[in-house]
């Protein structure tokens, strides 16, 4: 739903049994449908290619099967292995691996894909969004505040973009190379922030 309402055109979902690739790409009628199939079905996805119209590819996964801008893998840890990663880079088309799950691509796969020049958005930065919007929900309990949907959605693209920028910040500050070091951006600005932190406490 959020890819889409940032103007993506969303072609394929998956699900245990197989991937679905819909070339008109979703809609709100089509995410509704969704929403609603995986609230009552979350070992299939068929359901929404009977539905639509679209392909269904049984006992298979999209990775390098489908032409796209971007790959976002968000439902299993180690989802995305090697082989998958090499058939990603044969495709052609896509440069980018966004890491929406915890973890789904494995380390042998991500080294592979960064080699070939890609550019690897580490889960780790991605689900921050997750956690935030969830600490914002017990400070509103704690507090007694109500946000709108808005105010929420308003305070969540300030903490995605103030992630991004301090990952891309601590990569080129310890002389990495910008975007294509996001995973190594993401772990130095954590640890910058802890260190930070425990010297403030006295601690260090």
């Amino acid at each position: 739903m959020k890819a889409t309402q940032l103007g993506a055109k969303v072609v394929s979902i998956s699900g245990p049994d197989g991937y679905v690739y819909d070339k008109d790409g979703m809609n709100e009628e089509k995410v509704a449908f969704l929403l609603d199939m995986r609230a009552n079905d979350p070992m299939h996805c068929k359901p929404y290619a009977d539905k639509f119209g679209a392909e269904f590819h049984e006992g298979q996964k999209p990775w390098g099967r489908v032409k796209a801008d971007y790959y976002m893998p968000c439902a299993m840890q180690n989802d995305v292995n090697l082989e998958e990663a090499k058939r990603m880079v044969e495709e052609g088309t896509c440069k980018v691996l966004i890491e929406v799950a915890n973890m789904p691509t494995t380390q042998e796969a991500i080294d592979f894909l960064r080699e070939k020049g890609w550019v690897v958005a580490p889960s780790k930065a991605v689900n921050a969004g997750g956690v935030a919007v969830s600490a914002m929900e017990m400070a509103q309990d704690a507090s007694k505040y109500y946000w709108t949907e808005e105010e929420v959605e308003e305070k969540l693209h300030a903490i995605m973009k103030d992630i991004f920028n301090s990952s891309l910040k601590a990569a080129k500050k310890y002389g990495l190379d910008g975007v294509n070091a996001l995973i190594e951006g993401a772990n130095l600005a954590a640890a910058d922030k802890i260190v930070t932190s425990m010297v403030a406490q006295g601690i260090v």
